[in-house]
């Protein structure tokens, strides 16, 4: 027993170490402070967050700890397990896959593990979150008071078990056939979306996950106590940016009386986990590739253990080799490099893929004009997994230093972003046509436009961060926020409104930024080429 903690011990701190040295790990944080400054706006910032009807609760223990319970199960969700879900597959990537395969760890032991890590990670997050809402009430000043237990009473009940769901599902993502990169992001922020709704809509707490619904309820209903016009009034709790003008008024709530159904509820969430966790581990399949499954004789023939013998042969010492000679070119053709990472974009997608775009290709053309704009978000999402390669792809399969030494370095970057916007265009050629076919040229050049900027920013975040995730978690809000919902500035596409010359501008800008990270990055890679070349002088003693 004792041999068993102290290897999850060793498994879960090792794996919270890594996390909370990234880059990813420190962004997150700031972007809890930065909420948690911004959620707590005072009397005279003339905006409020959560909104009741134009009133809100005085900033008690009570009510700011129900705030942060509610805001930080919504927004941790979602860039939390972009920030969590490849630690598996990123134990394959390195190699390391291989060693735990060979080692006596179960399949359970290293799935809890992961978790257990990614629940750590979690819980350090809401921590930060919650210390910065009690540095906030002490700022604002309308209580002094820190009632721990008000802050702590949510945290347990309502964060933590759902946390767990959280860090349980990062794992399943991961290892489950089918749904390890971007088809399982696009699930998940669907899942977060359905979540969300039936967290704010639905009056069955059992599947309210978040636990939004009993702390919005209890505040609504204690608003309704004090201001009866509210009991007619449609804003029933509801997070987002409300302007208000002059004073607030404010009442005092007191908390939610917790009781043994939601306790009951909460605890049968933390169970689910525990299902998730199992099930992960029974569709783990320790880090076997297509190979392997494909010729089991593959590893036998590998270390020599066929039926065949192998007989060695003797070493040519002195066989002179005649390698082909470097043949090069006086002038590099841009069309050709981009055609090639065009083809290196689409090369991994499967036939469905290319079965789900030829079929919006011929929808496209079929639909009536008033009916497209409906389809438009659907064709502006299918080439998300062809946009997050860029940028990224040299880091994810370690040819870095191949690629940079191949050819001049805006070439490189050029070809990449042209093969981008070739995707898009591809992808898109339906509804173009259709709008051009009807007249529509200035529905044609928001399109054009978006078909530039959307690759441009997947350039942009990719050569920034060197990981699809980042790009890939704005572009699905920025995408649900915008076409979708059909918020107006957000709209890329616009199909309700025409902002494209904001667009174009925010192209520039991004490109711009890219092909500045870019020379960062080159600069970088010659200085660090220039003192890898002095050490191995040094260490040959060819310097003094």
């Amino acid at each position: 027993m004792g041999e068993a903690l102290d290897a999850y011990y060793s498994l879960v701190r090792n794996n919270l170490i890594r996390q909370m040295r990234s880059y990813s790990f420190l962004l997150i944080v700031l972007i809890t402070l930065f909420v948690g400054y911004a959620s707590v706006p005072s009397a005279s910032d003339g905006y409020q967050v959560f909104y009741i009807g134009g009133v809100r609760g005085i900033y008690n223990s009570a009510w700011l700890g129900g705030m942060v319970t509610m805001l930080s199960t919504l927004l941790v969700w979602l860039f939390a397990f972009f920030m969590l879900r490849s630690q598996i597959s990123e134990d394959g990537r390195l190699k390391v896959g291989q060693i735990v395969a060979s080692t006596p760890v179960s399949n359970f032991r290293y799935i809890a593990s992961k978790a257990i890590s990614n629940f750590v990670v979690l819980v350090a997050i809401e921590v930060i979150l919650f210390l910065a809402f009690m540095v906030m009430q002490l700022i604002r000043g309308e209580s002094y008071q820190l009632q721990i237990n008000d802050y702590l009473s949510p945290f347990v009940i309502i964060v933590m078990p759902s946390m767990l769901v959280l860090a349980a599902l990062t794992v399943f993502f991961d290892v489950f056939p089918g749904i390890k990169g971007v088809i399982g992001n696009i699930i998940f922020f669907a899942l977060w979306i359905c979540f969300s709704v039936i967290s704010i809509a639905s009056p069955n707490n059992f599947w309210d996950v978040f636990g939004l619904e009993s702390i919005r309820t209890d505040m609504v209903q204690e608003a309704t106590l004090h201001y009866p016009f509210l009991a007619t009034s449609e804003e029933g709790g509801s997070f987002g940016y409300y302007s208000n003008d002059g004073d607030v008024a404010t009442f005092i709530w007191q908390g939610v009386d917790w009781d043994s159904h939601l306790l009951t509820l909460r605890l049968i969430w933390a169970c689910i986990a525990i299902c998730i966790l199992i099930l992960s581990s029974l569709v783990f399949n320790r880090f076997r590739n297509e190979r392997s499954k494909k010729n089991p004789l593959a590893i036998q023939q590998l270390i020599g253990l066929s039926d065949a013998k192998v007989q060695a042969k003797p070493a040519l010492d002195h066989y002179e080799f005649k390698l082909t000679p470097v043949s090069k070119e006086r002038k590099l053709r841009i069309g050709r490099l981009a055609r090639a990472d065009l083809f290196v974009m689409l090369k991994d997608n499967s036939i469905w893929w290319y079965i789900i775009v030829l079929g919006c290709l011929g929808g496209s053309l079929l639909l009536s004009l008033d009916r497209i704009g409906s389809w438009m978000p659907v064709v502006a999402v299918l080439p998300i997994a062809l946009w997050s390669q860029m940028g990224t792809r040299e880091k994810y399969h370690f040819t870095w230093d191949m690629i940079a030494s191949s050819c001049p370095p805006l070439y490189r970057f050029f070809s990449v972003w042209f093969a981008g916007i070739a995707a898009s265009l591809l992808v898109s050629a339906g509804v173009l046509v259709r709008y051009a076919i009807e007249q529509q040229w200035s529905s044609v050049g928001s399109w054009l436009v978006a078909a530039v900027f959307i690759p441009t920013l997947a350039m942009t975040l990719g050569m920034i961060s060197g990981s699809r995730k980042l790009f890939e978690v704005l572009y699905m809000l920025l995408w649900y926020l915008g076409p979708i919902n059909d918020i107006p500035y957000l709209d890329f596409l616009g199909a309700t409104t025409d902002h494209s010359e904001i667009y174009a501008v925010a192209t520039v800008i991004l490109l711009a930024v890219a092909l500045f990270v870019q020379q960062f990055k080159e600069k970088r890679f010659v200085s660090i080429a220039a003192d890898k070349e002095r050490i191995k002088q040094y260490s040959e003693g060819g310097m003094s």
